[in-house]
């Protein structure tokens, strides 16, 4: 059993740290921001990112850099909270750190697929090699499929990606590649919950994690139905095979007809009372809302230090999510109101 010390430590840190997100009034002084030098000046002098932005010359940075120095904040909460770790939180560390690695591999497999593998430098945050185990320096000089399972090739994810490689001329299956990795790692997360803590903790956590992989399938099958007309045999395997929906239900919402039969179906699920009081933009920002939301009640009011800490990390990528979207609405000049609708509240 965890102490009381360690969990009530978990519990504060994580509370505290989300007590330094960013506020409305930040957003908005973001939104009105007319260049990326302005966004990076702000982040550093107004923010919670100050350190991670020490000493950076905004009026010179890429666009491309900016992103990975300010997840390295994310880096480092990850690691912040495991200094408190119960076994369930360490899982559950190994988890997000697994994410930001699939992300990285992702990132490189696109860049070689459109044959910019030189760019990846601009991707890679140097700040996560305290957390992998996976060479990135390695992967900056990668220029083939075949170099990327050289590097990766001890690591958990080298079976999934040799399955994966393509033959002469083939393209790299990326959306199938990312979805694989990611199962692997959701399989991963829940088998070590399964095996430790209390029934109760294992139930809550399961839960949890169930509800953001339905969160994540109902929002994918609305985006394959609106943007790519998909048919069920076409989205079924790109779905991710947990949660807490029936299989049934997850079969009709792939039948339905359209977008808003999906949401009809939804109303006979758990899921139909989440959906209904839920206020966003685009239905593609329906899994970050729902799983805003969600997370927002348990940092609040959860006692369990792990789904704490869960909820904590889920929501400050959610906002850096939102700084990114901010930083390419300004890129592109779109309208700070315009800005405003790509957010995730």
């Amino acid at each position: 059993m965890p102490s009381s010390k360690a969990s009530n430590a978990i519990l504060a840190k994580a509370r505290a740290m989300y007590g330094k997100c960013l506020k409305d009034t930040d957003y908005q002084q973001l939104s009105d921001c007319k260049t990326v030098a302005e966004v990076a000046a702000y982040l550093k002098n107004r923010t919670n990112y100050g350190a991670a932005l020490a000493g950076l010359n905004e009026n010179d940075i890429h666009r491309g850099q900016l992103e990975p120095i300010l997840r390295q904040n994310l880096y480092y909460d990850v690691a912040a909270l495991s200094r408190y770790a119960t076994e369930n939180s360490l899982e559950v560390s190994d988890f997000f750190i697994s994410r930001m690695e699939i992300s990285q591999i992702i990132r490189c497999l696109t860049l070689v697929s459109i044959g910019k593998p030189e760019e990846y430098i601009y991707s890679l945050s140097l700040s996560l090699d305290k957390f992998t185990k996976i060479n990135l320096k390695a992967l900056t000089k990668v220029r083939s499929y075949d170099d990327i399972l050289d590097v990766l090739s001890n690591t958990k994810y080298y079976q999934v990606l040799k399955k994966f490689r393509p033959e002469r001329e083939q393209r790299i299956r990326i959306a199938e590649i990312e979805i694989a990795l990611n199962n692997l790692n959701y399989a991963s997360v829940l088998s070590a919950i399964s095996k430790s803590g209390s029934s109760r903790d294992k139930q809550e956590l399961t839960d949890l994690f169930h509800a953001t992989l339905d969160f994540t399938n109902i929002a994918r099958i609305i985006r394959l139905k609106k943007y790519y007309k998909f048919t069920a045999e076409r989205i079924k395997p790109l779905l991710i095979p947990y949660g807490r929906l029936k299989p049934s239900v997850i079969d009709s919402f792939c039948k339905a007809e359209s977008v808003n039969e999906v949401f009809e179906i939804s109303r006979s699920t758990y899921l139909g009372k989440l959906m209904s009081g839920l206020q966003y933009n685009d239905q593609t920002q329906i899994t970050e809302v729902l799983i805003s939301m969600y997370c927002k009640h348990h940092l609040r009011l959860s006692p369990n230090p792990t789904i704490v800490m869960i909820s904590y990390i889920y929501l400050k990528e959610t906002e850096l999510n939102n700084i990114v979207n901010i930083i390419e609405g300004t890129r592109y000049g779109i309208s700070a109101d315009e800005k405003k609708k790509l957010l995730v509240r």
